[in-house]
C-alpha cells in the first residue's frame, strides 16, 4: 500500500476549539471517528497551547482555569476523491471552526515493518 500512496494528494487541516461538541462528545473526537469510519490512512491531532480568532482575544494554556476552548488541529492526507466525499459531512458537523485543503506531494510513506494495516483492500480502491 505505501508505494501506491506516493504522488499528488490533498492535505486537509481542520481547526476547531477543544470545547466544541458534536452529539454529546468532543467535536475533535467525532471528527477522528469519522475519519476512521471512512478508512482514511491516518491523521494527526495537534492541541494548541494558545490562539485567537476574529472574535476573541489571544488566550493560552497559562490561563487554563479561565480558558477551556484551546485550538485543536486535525491534519490528514489522502486522495482527492476521498476527501471531497467527506467535506459535506464535516460541514454538517462543524459549527465553529475552519477547514483548509491544499495539494501536496507525498514523497514517501513508511510504516513500521510488519505492522498490520487497519485498511481493507476494498478501502484502498475507494
Amino acid at each position: 500500500m505505501p508505494e501506491k500512496y506516493i504522488g499528488k494528494r490533498l492535505r486537509v487541516r481542520i481547526t476547531v476549539g477543544s470545547a466544541e461538541r458534536y452529539r454529546g462528545k468532543s467535536l475533535f473526537r467525532a471528527l477522528i471517528q469519522k475519519l476512521e469510519e471512512n478508512h482514511i490512512y491516518g491523521a494527526t491531532l495537534i492541541r494548541g497551547f494558545g490562539g485567537f480568532s476574529s472574535r476573541a482575544r489571544f488566550h493560552t494554556d497559562r490561563l487554563l482555569a479561565l480558558v477551556s476552548n484551546l485550538p485543536v488541529i486535525i491534519e490528514f492526507v489522502d486522495y482527492q476523491e476521498r476527501i471531497h466525499k467527506l467535506l459535506p459531512e464535516f460541514d454538517s458537523m462543524i459549527s465553529t471552526g475552519m477547514i483548509t485543503v491544499e495539494e501536496v506531494e507525498v514523497i514517501f510513506y513508511r510504516q513500521k515493518p510488519g505492522a498490520q494495516s487497519r485498511r481493507t483492500e476494498t478501502a484502498d480502491k475507494a
